[in-house]
């Protein structure tokens, strides 16, 4: 149960959230690259055609990144919660 005092649930869940975030963003974007290399198209990043695994693993990156800034917002606020929760 959380109290006013106790702010370790919101610091647990701030790490859940973050590295949560990040897998399925690493999932979202490895898997649909990958069936796009498998079914034959080419990966365009900003007009640039990347072929090969090459193009998979920079959209995986770029999935993976946008999860974890997501799962970074998302730790921070829940943090403030926290501090705010201590007070």
């Amino acid at each position: 149960m959380v109290t006013i005092k106790d702010s370790r649930p919101w610091i647990s869940l701030s790490w859940l959230i973050l590295k949560w975030s990040t897998l399925v963003g690493l999932v979202l974007g490895f898997v649909p690259s990958t069936l796009s290399l498998i079914s034959g198209n080419t990966i365009s990043v900003n007009g640039i055609a990347i072929d090969g695994w090459t193009g998979v693993w920079i959209v995986t990156f770029a999935c993976g990144l946008g999860g974890f800034l997501f799962g970074a917002i998302w730790a921070l606020v829940l943090r403030a919660i926290a501090i705010a929760s201590g007070r």
